[in-house]
């Protein structure tokens, strides 16, 4: 195959991975335990920095692939994460309200 055509099946595979909210999800997550948003510099420890930057590195490389395929689903992936947060806290704090207080 072409070098052309490889990367636009590979771009296609992600879009039809994208498409589904379990593979946004999962996408997500990645993106998450990359650090993308972190530096990667830990004081004193070349190795733990090395490490970092690595995952830094993949992750990077995803979410370039991920605007590749559509700017607009890393919008919809960071608004799904945040809607499910938010969803979250708020069972925890009615399950806080619901809870009575020993004294």
């Amino acid at each position: 195959m072409k070098k052309k055509s490889v990367e636009q099946r590979n771009l296609s595979d992600l879009a039809a991975i994208l498409k589904l909210p379990q593979g946004r999800r999962l996408l997500w997550r990645l993106l998450q335990a990359a650090q993308i948003e972190q530096h990667g510099f830990v004081p004193a420890d070349p190795y733990a920095t090395a490490f970092h930057c690595g995952q830094k590195s993949v992750g990077l490389f995803l979410q370039s692939q991920i605007i590749a395929v559509s700017p607009l689903l890393l919008a919809q992936m960071r608004a799904e994460y945040s809607a499910e947060v938010n969803s979250l806290q708020q069972q925890v704090n009615q399950q806080l309200e619901e809870t009575p207080y020993a004294e």
